[in-house]
Formats: structure tokens, sequence, C-alpha cells
């Protein structure tokens, strides 16, 4: 249940997703293409597609929120280091703001300390304010530097 009271299901991404995260893409908005892949975007490759649906759930994890057959969030980790992975978010543009993001990220770092992972990193541009809201009211105890261009948050998942 979202915040506002809608339900979407979520589910791990199968590699029989690859049409459905295609048509997901091509209704993300420029803004949104830019502020999940920091440039532009506009079709994901072949090898992309494969890449993202074709996950081993131990060190790449990754699922999707749909409503019906369509996707409408992709949420993801991939292992960068002892304990640590680096976690990544994009949700349809009709769907911001729903909720959606935080209860994603709370299924992913259930699924990390399944898997001994204890930190969560993330690269966000300085203009998305809406994840860095989100990482910021997820209720961890995070920290934020600039980094490159982007702001690095960086979290422990640990429930308490």
């Amino acid at each position: 249940m979202l915040a506002d009271g809608g339900a979407v299901h979520l589910r791990p991404i199968e590699p029989d997703d690859a049409d459905a995260l295609q048509a997901f893409h091509g209704r993300l908005s420029e803004q949104t293409r830019y502020f999940r892949f920091f440039g532009p975007y506009p079709r994901v490759s072949p090898r992309d597609l494969r890449r993202f649906t074709v996950v081993d759930y131990d060190r790449r994890v990754a699922i999707v929120a749909t409503i019906g057959r369509d996707i409408i969030g992709v949420a993801r980790y991939e292992t960068i280091g002892p304990g640590t992975a680096e976690v990544a978010f994009v949700i349809e543009d009709a769907h911001q703001g729903r909720g959606l993001g935080p209860v994603m990220l709370q299924h992913l770092a259930a699924a990390a300390r399944e898997r001994g992972l204890t930190r969560f990193e993330a690269d966000v541009l300085p203009t998305n304010r809406r994840m860095l809201g989100m990482f910021a009211d997820a209720g961890y105890r995070m920290s934020r530097r600039f980094d490159e261009g982007t702001v690095r948050v960086v979290f422990d998942i640990d429930p308490h």
C-alpha cells in the first residue's frame, strides 16, 4: 500500500520483463531519465536490457513495481565492496510522489540484509531534490557529501 492509498505489486525483475522495461523507459520524461542515468538515454540498448533484467539475486538484486502488466518503478542494488551496495531507483513520472520509493527501498534493504550487506550508497544529482528527500525521509541515519558533481548518500541499512 502506498502513502496515497494506492496498491502496486512488487516482485523480482525477470528476463521476460525486457519488453515491459523498454516500454517503461519510453514513458519516462527526459528529466527522469537524466536524473537516473546522468545523461540523455532515450532508449535502452539490448545489452543494457539484458544487464538490467538478468540479475543473480546475490550481488545484484532488482525489483519492479507493477500495476497490471505495466512496470511503473524499478529499484536495484549492486554490491560494490564488502558489506556495501550501490542503490538506484527510477519511478515513472505519473507515479512519483506516491510513496513508492520508500516502499521499494525497504524491500531492497531487507533483501540486502539477508545477503549480509550493511550499507547502501547512492550518487544523486544535486538537482534531484525528490530523490534526496526520499533518502532523507526514509528513516536511516545518512551522510551526504558532494563528490564530483553528485551528492554521495551513504547510510547503514540496519533497522535499529
